[in-house]
């Protein structure tokens, strides 16, 4: 999976996911930078820290993460809003805004002369000063593109539950086994 980050106009920007494994999607900007956007800095916080289940994580297994849509506007059918419209839990979602914050704040803080603490996020500070100058020089129009580090996979499907957290057999199942609901 391939993610492209395009610089627009007005500070915003777009991302554009080419997959291999479905369809190639597109979304809107939150959180303009001109040197580190927030989705940049959530795509190198799943992908350093092997965060599957955040909002890139469920691109490459297929999803949307409830932000992304088609390219191909024909593709925008009545069963892909249904998906969209279905609620997607980003099992990840909130470690990764955690990772891209802190990431966000380390490197921030490293710009102004004061040492980064955590060596963990240290590590990244070179890599994201790569990013950061290479965002920074771009002109409107331009673009940086980022692999997904992972092959891309399919979602598993979680088990469905009760009220009480109980497994629930499935409409099919319970059809297929005779049981009554």
């Amino acid at each position: 999976m391939r993610v492209t980050f395009v610089k627009r106009g007005g500070r915003r920007y777009g991302v554009y996911v080419a997959r291999d494994r479905g369809p190639d999607l597109v979304a809107g900007s939150i959180g303009y930078d001109d040197y580190l956007p927030h989705d940049l800095l959530h795509f190198i916080a799943e992908a350093e820290f092997g965060l599957d289940d955040g909002v890139f994580g469920d691109l490459a297994a297929g999803g949307n993460a409830r932000l992304f849509v088609p390219v191909d506007r024909n593709l925008v059918a009545k069963t892909w809003r249904k998906q969209r419209i279905r609620r997607t839990r980003l099992v990840d979602g909130r470690r990764s805004e955690q990772l891209a914050g802190a990431l966000e704040r380390a490197w921030e803080a490293r710009r102004r002369g004061e040492p980064v603490g955590d060596p963990t996020l240290a590590r990244l500070m070179p890599r994201l000063d790569e990013l950061a100058a290479r965002w920074h020089s771009l002109q409107i129009g331009g673009s940086l593109t980022l692999t997904w580090p992972r092959p891309e996979r399919r979602r598993v499907k979680q088990a469905v539950r009760d009220k009480r957290g109980a497994p629930r057999a499935s409409a099919g199942a319970a059809a297929r086994t005779g049981a009554r609901s």
